[in-house]
């Protein structure tokens, strides 16, 4: 089920329908800035983010399930 439009803030991140991490690095009138976050497997915690990449609030929001906790 998608998240709401307002619950999309800057600092949290959110996983996708297709398991994608997004943090949230900015809100810019109706676009989302964000980074993909993951562990490569085998990398004993480490943690990789892609460069950033923009998409409108609405879209973001409708491919968002849920908010997740980065550690």
């Amino acid at each position: 089920m998608p998240i709401s439009q307002l619950d999309v803030l800057v600092g949290k991140s959110y996983r996708t329908v297709a398991n994608e991490v997004r943090e949230v690095s900015a809100l810019e009138r109706d676009e989302v800035v964000y980074r993909s976050v993951f562990a490569p497997a085998g990398s004993s915690g480490m943690t990789v983010r892609t460069p950033d990449k923009r998409v409108a609030l609405a879209r973001f929001a409708a491919e968002a399930e849920s908010e997740v906790v980065l550690r």
